[in-house]
């Protein structure tokens, strides 16, 4: 019996160890059954970034890791190579031209570009972490950008005052946007339309579903093949997150559930006049994770969405815009007098949905994406995917619950 309460008593004294609770699991769905967006793996390598800087919170498991995955998964631009900037190197180039496009460069590119890239991480890091350092880092970083792409001009500028010019298809591989590159595509012939829909059962079946806390569609379009809807339907109402960007609202045939879980029964309805040029995006909930440190009347180029609803009550079967009773809205735009949904939270049952209509381009996406800079320079600065990486990670952090935020549906403002 001594022996006994000795063994307890030193039980007693060591120290309690903390557990850390699992991570949430995300699955990520890029599949799609209509139009094929090549920004794509570029959201999906976004989506892995923010996983690794959730500090644990949440992992995420990609339907593209598929080994018959039908779809490209290569992260690249407009389905081109890699965006090396200058001086970098032409696909085929023979020596001598690799050496001119060298010595061209000079001795300090290499090192601004070092420092632009340094400059950007830390604005990222500040934006995730350290809000009240963002004016500063965003300023250093658009110094550092300045600088590197003055120098670029300059040394681009020598190489084609000089004997080994480049030609204009160089100069796009040098880009990594090759003339003619074509997006991957989906042409949903009756093989791939069984593979994909052989993919849906082995990720996103009833028993594949318990493997998950939470699902993010990236941008898929059409009808997808989801195996058991209900069963589905049910698996989010009974407490999981659903996360969607961009196209995920683009859904052609869908069911009215699924539409009514993701959007309140709204529906893709086209695009708003020319979705090349910038809109000014209003925050409408400013206390929401996703959207509190949003930059309010910010101008981005991105393709812009416009939704209809349908009214059973009246018979009304395409009225603009989505029904504001039932989403809570977080994000809008202004064209041409009108206020346009960009981004909402709702609740379907006890599940979470989180979406937003931005992240067409690769240049909202990520930062330092076609950043040529005489010619063919992205047009949405690198602090601009600061800020929507900050969006999705909170609006993806809301669903999964690590924070919590108001849904009452009902909350825009009449315009």
């Amino acid at each position: 019996m001594k022996n006994r309460l000795l063994v307890l008593a030193a039980l007693a004294a060591l120290p309690v160890l903390a557990f850390a609770a699992e991570p949430k699991k995300i699955l990520v769905v890029g599949a799609s059954a209509g139009f094929r967006h090549s920004s794509i793996p570029n959201a999906e390598k976004m989506l892995r970034e923010l996983a690794a800087k959730s500090k644990g919170e949440f992992t995420v498991t990609f339907m593209s890791d598929a080994p018959d995955y039908p779809f490209s998964r290569v992260p690249t631009p407009q389905g081109g190579g890699p965006a090396t900037g200058f001086p970098g190197t032409v696909p085929g180039a023979s020596a001598d031209l690799v050496s001119a496009i060298v010595a061209a460069a000079g001795p300090n590119l290499v090192g601004l570009s070092t420092a632009a890239t340094a400059a950007k991480s830390a604005l990222t890091a500040a934006a995730l972490s350290a809000p009240a350092e963002v004016a500063a880092k965003a300023a250093a970083l658009a110094t550092a950008e300045a600088t590197l792409a003055t120098a670029r001009a300059d040394a681009f500028g020598r190489l084609q005052a000089s004997a080994s010019k480049l030609t204009s298809d160089q100069v796009q591989s040098l880009a990594g946007l090759r003339a003619g590159a074509a997006a991957p595509g989906f042409s949903n012939s009756a093989s791939q339309t069984e593979v994909l829909a052989k993919i849906f059962q082995q990720y996103m079946g009833p028993d594949a579903l318990k493997n998950y806390d939470g699902i993010f569609f990236v941008s898929t379009t059409g009808n997808l093949p989801i195996p058991d809807e209900k069963a589905f339907l049910d698996w989010v109402a009974a407490g999981h997150a659903v996360m969607a960007l961009h196209a995920s609202m683009d859904r052609g045939t869908t069911s009215d559930a699924q539409m009514e879980m993701l959007g309140g029964g709204a529906r893709f309805a086209g695009h708003p006049g020319n979705g090349n040029l910038p809109r000014k995006i209003y925050t409408v909930d400013k206390t929401h994770p996703a959207t509190r440190d949003w930059p309010d009347g910010v101008a981005i180029i991105d393709e812009f969405y416009q939704f209809y609803h349908t009214s059973p009550a009246t018979g009304a079967t395409r009225i603009p815009g989505v029904d504001w009773s039932k989403v809570h809205s977080l994000l809008d735009m202004d064209f041409e007098g009108t206020r346009l949904p960009v981004a909402w939270t709702k609740m379907h049952g006890s599940g979470r949905v989180f979406y937003t209509s931005l992240g067409h381009r690769d240049d909202v996406i990520l930062p330092n994406i076609g950043s040529l800079d005489y010619g063919f320079e992205k047009e949405n600065g690198n602090w601009i995917s600061v800020a929507y990486q900050k969006h999705v990670l909170e609006g993806i952090r809301w669903a999964l619950g690590f924070t919590e935020a108001d849904t009452t549906p009902g909350n825009h403002p009449a315009k």
